[in-house]
């Protein structure tokens, strides 16, 4: 049976697609890890007879995309992909048409303001990580998931001269996190490790040479690390205490003091399963596949070299045109 790339297209939670099916020229949702990343494109051909309504700033775009069975499937199963805010359209002309562009809802703009807050307020209550993530997610209405190795993690003293949005982005690179905002839970968990919040195993999308149409693998020496080494103040002694992670060269020496052995430990481990993952990346172009997101994993099968096995998904982008549903990834080797 024919089987046909579908897409719904919400907006204001009103469907325009299928009213609108024959003018619409392309549908592009892109996916990051991290905040402010999640972005999307649609183009529709703006007849002069009868052009489509402007939208306005404050219009919500749905997108989901999927697969249908000859035309007389009624039931198809669409994946969500996201809700934009439409934050920008341009018109074309003399082929008229509407672009618009659209960025991820609701906290963009609050959560990029700076902000002037000590972490604690009491010195004599250490603060920690689960609770600061919690607290931010709160001030936006959002709900805070933590993974579960980093809920109780004490943190030093924080100053904080920046927005939330930098705060959070500087403990995730720290820790090796993800932090992503989706269907209004905020997202901190172990990034590259290809397990859920809950530590179970994520559900690893499949990809033969059936599915693939084109791929590149980078295998980069530079950025191949043999140990991590940061320091800490070891408050007895008054001296600076190294603890070092990993075995072999290159050597990374962190320049940061951290406030103790355990915080040391932590972001040298963390810094060095960065790398690690940097060092292998790959890039991929396969049939398109909905259910491919960012900060999910994909199983590359059967291609005989080096890029079968696990990959952490860190970009995706799901594009539907007269060329048909393609995917494209960028992504990491899992540690």
């Amino acid at each position: 049976m024919d089987i046909q790339p579908q897409f719904s297209i919400k907006t204001n939670g009103k469907e325009v697609a299928q009213r609108l099916i024959d003018r619409v020229v392309n549908v592009t949702v892109r996916l990051k890890t991290g905040l402010a990343s999640d972005s999307c494109y649609v183009r529709f051909d703006n007849l002069e007879v009868a052009p489509i309504q402007q939208p306005k700033p404050t219009d919500i775009i749905e997108i989901a995309m999927g697969y249908k069975k000859g035309n007389e499937d009624k039931s198809a199963t669409l994946h969500p992909l996201g809700q934009f805010e439409v934050g920008e359209f341009s018109l074309t002309g003399p082929v008229r048409s509407l672009e618009l562009f659209g960025n991820k809802l609701l906290w963009h703009t609050a959560l990029k303001a700076p902000k002037q807050r000590s972490w604690p307020e009491d010195p004599k209550k250490p603060k920690k990580l689960g609770e600061l993530v919690s607290d931010i997610a709160g001030e936006y209405g959002l709900d805070a998931k933590v993974g579960a190795a980093f809920i109780n993690i004490e943190l030093p003293h924080i100053e904080q001269n920046e927005s939330d949005a930098q705060l959070l982005t500087s403990l995730a690179e720290q820790f090796d996190a993800i932090l992503k905002i989706s269907h209004d839970k905020l997202i901190f968990m172990a990034r590259g490790t290809g397990r859920s919040l809950t530590g179970q195993a994520l559900k690893e999308v499949v990809l033969t040479p059936a599915d693939i149409l084109s791929w590149r693998y980078d295998k980069d020496a530079c950025r191949e690390v043999g140990d991590v080494t940061a320091f800490y103040y070891d408050i007895d002694t008054a001296l600076r205490v190294p603890v070092k992670i990993g075995s072999g060269s290159p050597s990374v020496v962190l320049p940061y003091v951290y406030a103790g052995k355990a915080m040391a430990t932590r972001v040298a481990k963390a810094k060095l399963n960065r790398l690690k993952r940097a060092s292998s990346s790959t890039q991929i172009s396969c049939i398109g596949n909905a259910q491919i997101v960012a900060g999910g994993v994909v199983k590359i099968a059967n291609t005989k070299s080096d890029l079968d096995g696990s990959w952490f998904v860190c970009e995706v982008e799901h594009c539907i045109n007269k060329q048909g549903f393609r995917s494209h990834l960028v992504c990491e080797q899992l540690t």
